[in-house]
């Protein structure tokens, strides 16, 4: 009877800091590399449209950035620079920085900028063009050869976000745009934005690339899971 009674207190107590984590108002929180990460304080500016998001610690900023404020979800790791997660520390004077900026390495996201003509549904269809090599995909057509879907076959290696394809095959026409590659990827999601009592509340994961070249630190920054709550909004940095 006293273990089934310790052992309802240490689920209610498990529930209860549960609970905590999920609805700190405001909350900033995420699993970094693998390990649960919190910011003490977190703040949100808007300037000109466009919204960026600061999140502390002791020694940390971690810095969320979207084009806009619309209920959506914003990639990273794009030619887009509004579009952005940054992440730095310092401590004794070990400094570190990461960024979803531009970077090569192996594809992550693609989006077809035209279909073609004269293809056939096929699977590890070779590419041409770009930065890198290697880079294969599936493809499905419909009854006039026109590419509809592109799926990732390889990935590749040394493409950079921005660069455009060529598809093998067909009439040579089908093309598709690198969106960001593995070292250098994510989304911001924002989930509410209440313009009356200026709080924004949304969702974030991303590889970040180590920008400083600092040999100290891993070559990228994960973060997943993450989410911010109810964080306040200010008119301006």
């Amino acid at each position: 009877m006293k273990k089934l009674l310790s052992l309802f207190i240490i689920l209610i107590a498990f529930s209860s800091c549960e609970e905590n984590v999920k609805f700190s108002d405001p909350g900033f929180q995420a699993l970094q590399n693998d390990v649960f990460w919190r910011a003490n304080d977190a703040r949100a500016y808007l300037n000109d449209g466009k919204l960026t998001i600061e999140a502390y610690t002791e020694y940390e900023t971690l810095t969320l950035g979207t084009s806009n404020t619309n209920l959506t979800k914003f990639s990273l790791g794009t030619i887009n620079p509004n579009n952005f997660a940054t992440y730095s520390s310092s401590l004794d004077g070990f400094e570190l920085e990461y960024a979803t900026i531009p970077s090569p390495g192996p594809v992550s996201a693609i989006t077809l900028v035209s279909g073609g003509t004269g293809y056939e549904n096929a699977s590890s269809v070779a590419t041409t063009g770009g930065s890198g090599s290697g880079l294969s995909v599936n493809l499905t057509t419909n009854a006039s050869g026109v590419v509809t879907n592109i799926a990732l076959s390889s990935r590749g290696n040394a493409y950079m976000a921005g660069d455009i394809i060529t598809v093998t095959g067909g009439n040579l026409n089908c093309k598709f745009r690198i969106l960001n590659v593995q070292n250098s990827n994510g989304e911001i999601e924002i989930t509410k934005f209440d313009n009356v009592k200026m709080t924004v509340s949304g969702k974030f994961k991303f590889n970040a690339v180590n920008t400083n070249s600092n040999p100290l630190g891993g070559e990228i920054m994960n973060y997943q899971q993450g989410e911010f709550y109810n964080v306040p909004i200010y008119p301006s940095l």
